[in-house]
């Protein structure tokens, strides 16, 4: 089962302010859900801000000769 944190718990958890949470989120990179209880709050799934966190590439990596071209 998946965990739901509300964007201010989101954003604390992952040392950001919910103004740039919700910047993500209007870029698309993280989904909001609906609470069932108010739907005034919106959720994020804990998983889904661990992968924001996880490190990305600054640049592609080289291409070795030999290796296969697409």
């Amino acid at each position: 089962m998946d965990t739901y944190l509300t964007l201010t718990a989101a954003a604390r958890r992952i040392g950001t302010t919910r103004i740039l949470l919700r910047r993500r989120v209007a870029r698309g990179d993280i989904a909001t859900f609906e609470d069932p209880l108010d739907d005034r709050k919106k959720l994020v799934r804990v998983s889904d801000l661990d992968r924001l966190r996880q490190p990305r590439p600054i640049h592609p990596a080289p291409v070795a000769p030999g290796d296969a071209t697409a």
